[in-house]
């Protein structure tokens, strides 16, 4: 029986890339916020701001993938690309909001220290 090659090797690359760079964003997000949770603001946003830069390359990548099927090129459409689509989703969702939660328990800091 002949093996069939699913995916080409240059789609796969692109795809793993995808992941592996949108879960460092969503890790430096994390550790931001884990700055934050122990008053570190600064360290907060140094890594905040890490994590955006790094979720805009991946999200350049996703374009570039969109951009290519708009254009009428055929893209390879399979369970690991939607695995990637979904990391870039949730990563976008958490970075979206993870400001404003450091920017709020910066907040509950300072009403903390006011009551001491």
């Amino acid at each position: 029986m002949e093996e069939k090659e699913l995916l080409s090797e240059e789609m796969l690359e692109k795809i793993m890339m995808g992941v592996a760079i949108a879960g460092t964003a969503k890790s430096l997000g994390k550790e931001a916020l884990n700055q934050a949770n122990q008053g570190d603001f600064q360290k907060a946003r140094e890594l905040f701001a890490e994590a955006k830069k790094s979720f805009v390359e991946v999200h350049g990548s996703h374009f570039d993938l969109i951009q290519k099927e708009s254009s009428g090129e055929k893209v390879e459409i399979c369970l690991l690309l939607i695995h990637m689509e979904d990391h870039i989703m949730t990563t976008g969702l958490f970075l979206d909001s993870l400001e404003d939660q450091i920017n709020l328990i910066e907040r509950v800091y300072k009403l903390e220290a006011k009551l001491k």
